[in-house]
């Protein structure tokens, strides 16, 4: 339970503004009705561009996610903070934590850990950083004006938007009570922080938008679009020098919104975002937890599992920041990044040398690899606790790298492989599965292209034979003839369903929703844009948030 004068979460009435004056007399970004002009500079349209048959989803709440939460605590409060709390773990819905967090609500033990990774951090919180919040000297605990000059300044940053007078009032008084209780200005401080970080103004993105230039359409304000733009590209909250961009109008078009981005894009915090979308769309992140069986793959462990997983993110962040070069090279670069625990598990020479230093090495070709479908964490991933699994490896494939849907197995089925004591290889296995009719139709979409894979074993090793019998690793994708993860990959990087799918996937993860068909005009264009910039990241990045599909919104629903 909340504390005595504490304000419990999700019953807080300052939310969204309320329509109250702010504390120096103008207008809340909270309001719903803004009062504001609706035209750009030269008296037509700020959603310039936006295409006629585009109709966004409706706004909605989005919870921050556990890294947005943590990386916010440090910002704030400095790395002892960040290292306290504990969020709750995220939730995906169709595949993305975002899209869960704008749909599922707090349980009662999920506000009890926001509640107790709230006071944990506000105690370990950066004493300096705190007194860089007000340039008074505190008197004593009674403090009033000190308090409240604290107050208006973290509370700016903590809720990301200029606090309404009774936010002010209310916070100000709460501290106070409490450093006069124990005799404590910074106690009281301490206080007003823990009470922060439990408001719904903190742990959400609170969107509302204002009355844009077609019915149904909202802008997102200036405001906002500093915090959608911040979490999305660097998952943290955006500092001082960004709201006063958005407080200014720097924000309020699709030029301005280019300009902060190219900023932010150049920044460390991008990269470690993008990568951690990486980790998240191709699973990596599970790799902590994955299941293998010792004594089939005695040499996984959870040191080689954190290194599998830094190979993918190394790529990511080389193909986006440092060779800035075309994105889709993802898929068959015939290079990679080890350590020495990485070279061994390749089978590369005089391993030692990398040490614990991710590396770029070139890839023997007799491996045939080449991309992310090379990498030990995917293969890992996709693989089962004793074997490999082409059908695991072919849904994902499909679906999370070509948008490709596959119907669920028909009920009854049964999905359970023949004994693999009566088979050589999984080939030979899924053979005789798919000869069920009830089972061919989907089996013939993803086993192909995961038979293809089948030189590589459950934790991503390089073998040629299985059981003994020679591995036949030749397949096809819709009639594309591959052997290995480089010819998979480079068929899939020009196939223009792969960059239409990572486009809608990143359009997913930054708005927390399933495209919907009214919306895909902006996001073809999308699609369209980033073919035309020769598939480079950071820029395509940049004309995402500049793009209506980001920055104007449906009615709430």
């Amino acid at each position: 339970m909340l504390a005595s004068g504490l304000v419990p979460l999700g019953c807080y009435s300052g939310l969204g503004g309320g329509g109250e004056s702010a504390a120096d007399g103008s207008a809340t970004d909270g309001e719903l009705e803004s009062g504001g002009d609706e035209t750009g500079p030269d008296g037509g349209s700020d959603e310039g561009g936006v295409d006629a048959d585009f109709e966004p989803a409706p706004v909605r709440l989005r919870l921050l996610l556990a890294r947005q939460y943590v990386s916010s605590v440090g910002d704030l409060l400095g790395d002892a903070a960040a290292e306290a709390v504990t969020p709750p773990d995220d939730v995906a819905i169709n595949g993305f934590d975002a899209v869960g967090a704008s749909q599922l609500s707090l349980s009662d033990g999920k506000v009890d850990a926001y509640e107790a990774s709230a006071r944990a951090a506000a105690q370990l919180a950066d004493a300096n950083l705190l007194s860089s919040y007000h340039a008074c000297a505190p008197t004593g605990p009674s403090d009033d004006a000190c308090l409240r000059e604290f107050v208006t300044t973290f509370g700016r940053l903590a809720f990301r938007r200029t606090l309404i007078t009774a936010e002010l009032d209310s916070y100000t008084g709460l501290g106070l009570a409490a450093g006069v209780d124990l005799d404590d200005f910074d106690q009281g401080v301490r206080t007003v922080v823990a009470a922060m970080l439990q408001s719904p103004n903190f742990l959400y993105q609170v969107e509302v938008g204002e009355p844009g230039d077609i019915d149904g359409h909202r802008r997102l304000t200036g405001i906002e679009m500093a915090t959608r733009l911040s979490f999305f590209m660097r998952d943290s909250t955006p500092d001082a020098a960004l709201l006063d961009l958005a407080e200014a109008g720097g924000l309020d078009d699709a030029d301005g919104v280019r300009d902060a981005a190219w900023t932010i894009v150049e920044s460390t915090d991008a990269r470690l975002a993008l990568a951690d979308f990486a980790s998240e769309v191709y699973r990596l992140r599970e790799l902590d937890t994955v299941p293998k069986d010792p004594e089939v793959f005695p040499t996984f462990s959870p040191e080689l599992a954190a290194s599998m997983e830094q190979e993918t993110r190394s790529l990511v962040a080389h193909l986006a920041f440092d060779a800035d070069g075309d994105f889709r090279e993802l898929f068959d670069a015939d290079y990679t990044f080890v350590d020495s625990r990485l070279a061994t598990h390749y089978g590369l020479p005089n391993p030692e040398q990398y040490g614990e230093t991710l590396t770029q090495v070139t890839l023997p070709p007799e491996q045939l690899r080449g991309g992310v479908f090379g990498h030990a964490g995917l293969l890992s991933v996709l693989g089962h606790v004793t074997t490999t699994s082409p059908t695991h490896r072919g849904k994902f494939i499909r679906q999370q790298v070509l948008c490709q849907d596959i119907p669920a197995p028909p009920v009854g089925v049964d999905t359970t492989l023949p004994p693999a004591a009566d088979y050589q290889t999984m080939r030979e296995r899924l053979e005789a599965h798919v000869t069920d009719p009830s089972c061919a139709g989907c089996h013939l979409l993803m086993d192909p292209l995961g038979l293809g894979l089948e030189n590589y074993d459950g934790i991503g090793s390089f073998r040629t034979t299985e059981n003994g019998a020679m591995i036949d690793a030749s397949a096809d994708v819709d009639g594309q003839p591959f052997a290995g993860a480089q010819q998979l990959g480079a068929i899939v990087k020009e196939n223009p369903e792969a960059t239409a799918c990572l486009v809608r996937n990143m359009f997913r993860h930054a708005t927390g929703h399933i495209e919907l068909p009214t919306e895909m005009v902006e996001i073809d264009e999308l699609v369209a844009t980033f073919a035309d910039g020769d598939h480079r990241m950071r820029a395509f990045l940049v004309e995402l948030v500049a793009s209506p599909a980001f920055r104007v919104v449906g009615e709430p629903g």
